[in-house]
């Protein structure tokens, strides 16, 4: 199944809006919001903090035969940039190059890249919106307020399936208490949910890995845009729970379900309720259970990595060593020289930041993970970048959060 933008960002919207699926106009998104915060951390400017490139992305059942400003009235990406403001208005629609677009946003974000990673992530943004769009206007704009727009920019691009709005503002904090997946790309949660102190640091650093994860799509050529879902929360265990409660734990959330019903159920013959039907005894072979955790005191089962076969436990020696591994192999296949320069700083947000807050600095993890008998989950037998199979997990469990990723090239095509 191809997620939606909901389904990929882990909501529950009833807002009675189609949402979009997780395509290659997420990518763009997912760019521009690494861009986003890895300049407000490496500019020296404190000026440029607080302006931001705001992105939203609609479906249209029929794209209007070119930009104009009541389309874009009609398509909701006007009058509001966010659901916390600006408001502008619409005033006329000048047609660009798509080169021209990303030349635009950088001049009006930071001029000079402030950081090498910023100007990385500015190519693979250029990149993405030229893989997307057909066709870009710049939009001239009014506050309706009588403020000044000066230094603003927007740009809406159009191509067969959407369009998308690109704005350069200045921003406040309305919103910022929210969790920022509530508008990610124009995806207006009627919730808004407020996190809270503790866990809206949780939500930003999500957030971030989902975007690198999507943003590995282009250097590391994966057939699919979404190829790592990714869950993260404060699982509320005590620190001294064992291997049962875990246990018990990981078959009452969500993460268990959802994995058969996203990803195997074209490979397994399950019926409606599959946690039902796995959880009842008469049903299973020990080895065709995909909801278990494997006991690390039995080390790993002879069938690990096959489908169905259940999470594997690893040790924190060997799990770090695996994601070294792993890292070499997507730098060998990385397709070019930027690339190969991207990725470190994309896994760093994918794996590196995520892990060094699961555990902390003692590395207190407890990890399982769909591996085979040499502990590879995400390296295939000829130790290559795993393709063309089913959704491979990584459950890692610290001290008071839990980060679960599915990952397949395929996902999302």
């Amino acid at each position: 199944m191809d997620f939606t933008i909901c389904q990929f960002l882990g909501h529950t919207c009833e807002d009675g809006r189609d949402s979009p699926i997780w395509h290659a106009q997420m990518q763009v998104a997912a760019c521009a919001h690494l861009l986003n915060e890895w300049l407000q951390e490496d500019t020296p400017d404190k000026e440029a903090v607080g302006i931001r490139l705001l992105v939203d992305v609609r479906e249209v059942t029929q794209a209007p035969a070119g930009p104009e400003t009541a389309s874009l009235v009609n398509a909701g990406v006007f009058p509001a940039l966010s659901p916390y403001g600006p408001v502008r208005e619409p005033l006329s629609c000048e047609p660009i190059p798509l080169p021209g677009v990303a030349t635009a946003v950088e001049r009006a974000l930071f001029g000079t890249p402030a950081s090498r990673r910023v100007e990385l992530m500015s190519a693979a943004l250029r990149a993405s919106i030229e893989d997307w769009a057909e066709e870009a206007a710049l939009v001239r704009v009014a506050d309706p307020a009588g403020g000044d727009v000066r230094g603003e920019t927007h740009v809406v691009l159009l191509s067969s399936s959407g369009l998308m709005r690109l704005s350069v503002v200045r921003v406040d904090d309305r919103g910022l208490d929210r969790d920022p997946a509530c508008s990610f790309a124009g995806h207006w949660c009627d919730s808004g949910a407020r996190p809270g102190e503790r866990s809206h640091a949780l939500t930003e650093a999500r957030l971030r890995a989902i975007c690198a994860g999507t943003a590995l799509h282009a250097p590391l050529d994966f057939f699919g845009y979404g190829p790592f879902k990714i869950e993260w929360v404060r699982h509320g265990l005590p620190s001294s729970a064992g291997v049962d409660a875990i246990r018990t734990w990981w078959r009452s959330s969500a993460w268990s379900r959802r994995y058969l019903e996203d990803y195997l159920l074209d490979e397994l013959p399950v019926p409606d309720d599959p946690q039902a039907y796995f959880e009842d005894p008469d049903n299973l072979t020990e080895e065709r259970d995909p909801l278990e955790l494997g006991d690390p005191d039995n080390g790993r089962a002879w069938w690990g990595g096959e489908v169905g076969a259940g999470l594997q436990p690893l040790d924190t020696t060997e799990f770090f060593r695996e994601l070294q591994s792993f890292r070499a192999a997507c730098l060998q296949e990385a397709v070019g020289a930027e690339a190969a320069e991207l990725v470190p700083y994309l896994l760093n947000e994918l794996l590196d930041r995520p892990i060094r807050r699961v555990g902390g600095p003692e590395r207190r993890l407890r990890v399982w993970a769909d591996a085979d008998e040499d502990g590879r989950f995400w390296r295939d037998a000829t130790d290559e970048v795993y393709r063309y199979g089913h959704g491979r997990r990584l459950l890692i469990l610290g001290p008071e959060e839990a980060m679960y990723i599915v990952f397949k090239d395929e996902q999302n095509p």
